[in-house]
């Protein structure tokens, strides 16, 4: 296990600069260019007929946001959800509920013929890269744009039933 000392200290070497997190057992990264803002979890309302891993729906800085388990999201079962991380999606704001956030650093990843080209189907749709964090393995996650219609849909109705 690495110690928070060991996740803010730069990797050499190119890489992807991103906000290092805790999904359960894994380690994970969103690149900081997609990030939008870290926060205490918000109160999140349940929205029936989603995917297990959305949580629910939730008011980010005005706007109705999906909630997105990342830890449901990567490995199916739930997680200690300590903070949301809130990221620009194609049709709104999405707010990642994650463990610990870890801090920011350079992620020297794997080139794609690597680890991650053994991911398929939804997996390969989220992991863009698999990279390090001292000896465990890190997933460096593609933006959560791909949030399903459905969700989009439960959203935009739970926003207008609450007007």
């Amino acid at each position: 296990m690495v110690g928070h000392s060991d996740l803010l200290t730069p990797a050499t070497g190119a890489g992807v600069i991103a906000l290092v997190f805790r999904a359960g057992p894994l380690y994970c990264a969103l690149p900081l260019d997609e990030v939008v803002e870290t926060m205490r979890p918000l109160p999140t309302r349940p929205l029936a007929g989603t995917p297990p891993y959305v949580r629910g729906l939730t008011i980010l800085r005005g706007a109705p946001a999906p909630v997105i388990d990342v830890t449901r999201l990567l490995t199916g079962v739930d997680g200690e959800i300590s903070r949301y991380v809130a990221v620009q999606a194609g049709r709104g704001p999405v707010a990642c509920a994650t463990g610990p956030v870890l801090g920011v650093r350079r992620i020297d990843v794997a080139p794609p013929e690597g680890p991650a080209a053994l991911f398929t189907g939804v997996t390969k749709a989220l992991i863009a890269a698999v990279g390090t964090v001292g000896t465990d393995p890190l997933l460096l996650l593609r933006s959560i744009r791909a949030v399903p219609d459905a969700v989009w849909e439960a959203a935009g109705g739970a926003a207008e039933a609450a007007a």
